[in-house]
């Protein structure tokens, strides 16, 4: 039985609007999957929610994984933090994340 596919759509530090495809189990988190199949340079802490180089913002869409102590504190530090920031290191890949539409943030 083949796996259902789903995509979101990201804004790239390019401003360009990107669309990408995945299934569930594919990757572990959403950082796991975009530094795989889409982007380089994203990722230094590889995924422990310390470095702040996957920070995104969601435009359109939300995600239901409350948001721990280490993400809070990594994203505290960055000036371009909004309500809707978060690390894509620890938002899970799952179902949820269809149609979801977010901005890379770019590095400071």
């Amino acid at each position: 039985m083949a796996s259902e596919s789903y995509s979101f759509t990201y804004i790239n530090e390019f401003d360009e609007e990107c669309s990408a495809a995945f299934k569930l189990n594919e990757y572990h988190n959403l950082m796991d999957l975009l530094f795989d199949k889409y982007m380089e340079d994203v990722g230094d802490c590889k995924g422990r929610a310390w470095c702040g180089t996957c920070d995104i913002q969601i435009l359109e869409g939300s995600i239901s994984e409350k948001m721990e102590a280490d993400e809070k504190e990594t994203l505290s530090k960055s000036e371009a933090v909004t309500v809707n920031s978060r690390l894509a290191c620890q938002i899970p890949v799952s179902a949820e994340l269809h149609n979801l539409v977010f901005r890379i943030m770019p590095r400071t």
